[in-house]
């Protein structure tokens, strides 16, 4: 996938940018120029950033929206396959931030587990597009299962869910597909979805690869006798049905990831033709 699949978000977010570099070169002085003094006036100076810094906090998923996170770090984060677009709320993520380690973000994700499951219920509450409502409403059963315990169900079925979705944004991208417009698996998936430049992403790039950052992760193939992924995987969960995959994690983190993505093609006007 390429910047012009939201060509219109890629057009604001570039001039909003383009809108900051010029007002910072207009009014902040050279860095040798700068005087003590002068920082009395930096409020002053930076002053008509704000308007522009608004609009862009306004284009990212709610749940980052006027919380001052930490986007390098979150980058990181969504990486190792934990998604963080539009879920969980924001006082998880700076939890999760904040975690050392894989084992401990786990943790993070089991002990907030309610509130995980009750931002999942509100953002799917938010996706308005009626071509989506058989999904939208399969993921809030698997709210409901996981919230009752049922977590082997609720992670099985959420996968499935994450997985109709992937294939409906392919099909409607002739680019993921074979020439003949024949699926052609998930390797051409994560060939065309958005992603981030390692040393200086953009703030359009992040914004546009936000929900597919963990999809890697998620997709990565395994084949006996490599064993078998314990970190939520969408491949273990269909061919590898045992305690080693299906934890309360990974259906907590399947849920998330189908639910953001699925919000995210709803609140980005991503081309997609669903066959369910």
């Amino acid at each position: 996938m390429n910047s012009s699949f939201r060509p219109d978000l890629t057009r604001i977010l570039a001039a909003a940018t383009e809108n900051i570099r010029r007002t910072v070169a207009s009014t902040v002085m050279p860095p040798v120029a700068i005087r003590i003094p002068a920082m009395d006036h930096l409020a002053e100076a930076i002053a008509p950033l704000q308007p522009a810094l608004e609009r862009l906090d306004a284009m990212m998923p709610a749940n980052w929206q006027g919380s001052h996170l930490a986007y390098s770090e979150m980058i990181v984060l969504m990486q190792e396959g934990v998604p963080l677009a539009w879920v969980p709320p924001a006082d998880v993520i700076r939890q999760l931030l904040t975690a050392d380690d894989a084992a401990s973000r786990a943790q993070v994700i089991d002990d907030c587990r309610p509130a995980i499951l009750t931002s999942c219920q509100a953002t799917l509450a938010a996706v308005t597009d009626a071509r989506f409502s058989e999904q939208k409403a399969l993921l809030e059963e698997c709210v409901h299962m996981a919230e009752h315990g049922m977590f082997s169900g609720a992670q099985a079925l959420a996968a499935n869910v994450w997985d109709t979705l992937i294939r409906g944004l392919a099909f409607a991208n002739p680019g993921w597909l074979r020439p003949n417009r024949q699926w052609s698996g998930y390797a051409k998936v994560l060939d065309n979805i958005p992603v981030v430049d390692d040393d200086d992403p953009t703030i359009r790039q992040f914004r546009e690869a936000a929900a597919f950052l963990p999809f890697p992760r998620a997709l990565e193939p395994f084949w006996p006798p490599a064993p078998v992924p314990e970190h939520f995987n969408r491949h273990a969960t269909a061919h590898a049905a045992a305690t080693t995959q299906y934890t309360p994690v990974n259906a907590v983190t399947g849920i998330m990831l189908a639910v953001s993505v699925l919000r995210d093609i709803d609140d980005m006007g991503y081309p997609i033709q669903l066959h369910a």
